[in-house]
């Protein structure tokens, strides 16, 4: 058992929970599904964690337009997890970036996708539509030859399953995060007024320790983030390319 791991978080998860982790029937079985529990909520809460965040490639096909998530993420050899969101898209043979747009402004930028005659060429736009389950994206125009693109995207993992699984979370936080969380949901579920409060501890530390995650994971800073773009002051007098030293 290595720390971190899928047996050693639900160990813990149980023994926080007062529960007995030899019980492999019984409560390590619940801890376990605890820590599932908590580790998808948090890494499905809509926050751009940095740990989620994934680039790649994927290789278009000429003549098809339409692509699910699921199929970019085999052309992108992503295991273990799937796409949540892809955020950008690149032509990696023209070197631009693709535009995103809603599947209405894209009907109405290219006057209707649906056309039989409509044009084929090198994809210059994308759109996505569809549920979470099962999103699909769009390319414009029709890809007239075989292009690899670069999504840039964030993923959502897989249900731990194996004993040596281990979360896509830094392990620094999955202890401080998903063990108090997985210990509280498992007392929620044996009741009585002294595990509420018990409970109540647990989640206190849980959010505690949440938020500096957040804050460590999921906010603005540099290199990936700058309070003016780059491109920002081009046109005025003095503008130049060390702008962002000045």
């Amino acid at each position: 058992m290595a720390s971190g791991d899928y047996l050693d978080l639900a160990e813990m998860a149980c023994r926080s929970a007062q529960l007995d982790p030899t019980d492999t029937t019984g409560d390590l079985v619940q801890g376990k599904a605890k820590v599932n529990e908590a580790y998808l909520s948090v890494c499905h809460d809509g926050n751009p964690w940095d740990f989620l965040e994934k680039e790649g490639q994927w290789t278009c096909v000429a003549g098809s337009e339409q692509y699910t998530y699921a199929t970019i993420a085999t052309g992108m050899s992503i295991t273990g997890a799937s796409i949540r969101e892809i955020v950008t898209m690149t032509n990696d043979t023209t070197g631009y970036l693709l535009r995103s747009m809603s599947w209405d402004q894209l009907e109405a930028d290219s006057a209707s996708t649906q056309e039989s005659g409509e044009g084929t060429g090198a994809p210059d736009s994308w759109s996505k539509w569809g549920s979470q389950a099962a999103p699909v994206v769009r390319l414009y125009p029709t890809p007239d030859a075989v292009y690899p693109l670069g999504p840039f995207c964030y993923l959502t993992p897989s249900e731990l399953s194996a004993n040596v699984d281990t979360p896509l979370m830094p392990l620094a936080w999955r202890h401080r995060v998903i063990v108090p969380y997985a210990a509280a949901l498992l007392l929620e579920q044996e009741g009585g007024s002294e595990a509420a409060g018990f409970y109540d501890r647990l989640m206190a530390r849980y959010e505690r320790n949440y938020i500096q995650m957040r804050t460590a994971l999921a906010t603005a800073k540099r290199p990936t983030f700058n309070v003016v773009a780059p491109d920002a002051f081009i046109d005025l007098p003095g503008s130049g390319a060390d702008w962002a030293y000045r």
